[in-house]
């Protein structure tokens, strides 16, 4: 199988979609006190770059993405359809870079150094968007909460995790440190599961793994 031509990666996005979707229907690994899911929703985005590539992934996740915040109970409406995407995405687009640069995503899922630099890379912004985005957008346009009715739910010791509470940090030092924390956490499961499962599946169908691009 020819897993360069464009039908082939079509139909990898258009098969990886709505497991996605089956996915955010099951109940979260962890659900944070103040409402964050972590789950393993964005794996199939990822294993569609890993398998088909950058533009594959991008259309499995445009394709599923309006549907996630809207499956299950957990799934948070418009909000989640949106940060959940805005989110993850950074998760295999900052990869998917170092991969291009490196001939390929195979060499970069088999070269230690690159990978976690590329990891840490894609955690550290993913971090940085969530903070920013939940605070001045997801919030207050969702639930119209203000900057101090924001600063006042973290101050509350029944709004953080078990983690936050036991650095005892409240107000706006509370909401970065629990929102940075749980999205990191979140990344880390989706960069091993999907790099875990991408390579079981390279090794078992060789035929899958894309011929190196020349530079």
């Amino acid at each position: 199988m020819n897993i360069d031509r464009p039908t082939i990666k079509l139909a990898g996005a258009a098969i990886l979609a709505p497991l996605t979707i089956i996915l955010q229907a099951l109940p979260p690994i962890f659900l944070t006190p103040w409402g964050m899911q972590i789950d393993i929703v964005a794996v199939p985005w990822m294993i569609c770059w890993i398998i088909f590539g950058l533009k594959p992934a991008l259309l499995c996740l445009l394709i599923s993405a309006p549907l996630v915040g809207f499956v299950g109970p957990f799934a948070g409406g418009a909000i989640g359809a949106i940060m959940k995407p805005l989110a993850s995405i950074w998760m295999f687009l900052i990869p998917a870079i170092f991969g291009w640069k490196l001939g390929g995503t195979k060499q970069l899922l088999e070269n230690k150094r690159f990978f976690v630099l590329a990891s840490i890379l894609a955690l550290v912004v993913r971090a940085v968007v969530t903070v920013l985005g939940n605070f001045y957008f997801a919030l207050p346009v969702f639930f119209n909460m203000t900057p101090e009715a924001i600063i006042g739910m973290f101050s509350n010791a029944e709004a953080l995790s078990f983690f936050g509470n036991s650095l005892g940090v409240i107000g706006l030092g509370a909401y970065i440190t629990e929102v940075a924390f749980w999205n990191t956490i979140q990344g880390i499961i989706d960069l091993t599961a999907a790099t875990i499962l991408g390579l079981i599946i390279f090794r078992r169908i060789p035929g899958l793994t894309p011929k190196p691009k020349k530079k």
